[in-house]
């Protein structure tokens, strides 16, 4: 399956590339009391306001200020309502055979953790985390949890 390598705190991930629609430089975001650290709050993308993820304080890594190098990604994963997830850097698309790959850790407030690939990539689940509860305050105002 094609996926879309990134750097995220100084590590590879990959997001399949059906649910990433548009890469972009790093976007300001409004922030919303409430709202997780990790979520910088609101920011708009094609006249939509979407929450705006950074990835690297999701994902407990070293979070840096953005740099010419960092993207914003527009994810519109299937069943899932879209989000912004700020990387560190877009590298390449890749093939990824997720067959005899280690499928990652069940974590239930880590769903949007997958597989580890070699070379020493892990796929992050875009429906997984779309639906994170925490996004609800930052969507509607409410808390899903």
């Amino acid at each position: 399956m094609r996926h879309l390598c990134l750097m995220i705190g100084g590590e590879r991930f990959a997001l399949a590339t059906k649910d990433v629609h548009e890469v972009a430089p790093a976007v300001a975001a409004r922030r919303v009391p409430g709202a997780p650290e990790w979520c910088l709050g609101l920011a708009c993308a094609r006249g939509t306001w979407l929450p705006l993820v950074h990835a690297a304080a999701l994902l407990g890594l070293p979070a840096t200020a953005a740099t010419t190098a960092s993207r914003t990604l527009l994810m519109r994963p299937e069943g899932a309502p879209a989000l912004l997830l700020l990387v560190d850097e877009v590298l390449e698309f890749v093939e990824l055979d997720l067959t005899g790959s280690h499928p990652g850790l069940a974590i239930d407030d880590q769903a949007w953790l997958g597989a580890v690939c070699s070379p020493g990539v892990q796929v992050l689940h875009a429906a997984a985390l779309a639906r994170h509860p925490a996004l609800g305050i930052v969507r509607d105002g409410t808390s899903h949890a």
